[in-house]
C-alpha cells in the first residue's frame, strides 16, 4: 500500500473510532459535570430534563457504535493483514 494509502486507511480507522470515545465522553462530562432537574427541554407539549437527554444519547452513541464493524472496503481500500 502506498503512503497516501496508509495515511488514508488510519485516518478511515481513527473515524470509525471515534464515535464510541465520543459516547463516553458524553457519558462521563454529563455524570460528573450534570445535575438532573436543572435545565428543562420544551419541544410544544414534551418536557426533557437535558441531563438525561444527554445521558440517552450517549448511551445510543455508544450501543450503535460498538455494535457497528470497521470494514476497510467500505471505504474503498484494500484489507492488508
Amino acid at each position: 500500500m502506498s503512503a497516501v494509502g496508509d495515511w488514508l486507511a488510519r485516518l478511515t480507522r481513527f473515524h470509525h473510532y471515534h464515535y464510541p470515545v465520543v459516547g463516553i465522553g458524553m457519558l462521563l462530562a454529563a455524570v460528573v459535570l450534570g445535575e438532573p432537574g436543572t435545565h428543562d427541554v420544551v419541544l410544544g407539549p414534551l418536557r426533557v430534563d437535558a441531563y438525561w437527554l444527554v445521558i440517552a444519547s450517549s448511551l445510543v452513541l455508544i450501543l450503535l457504535s460498538v455494535t457497528d464493524a470497521y470494514d476497510p472496503a467500505d471505504y474503498g481500500l484494500d484489507r492488508e493483514e
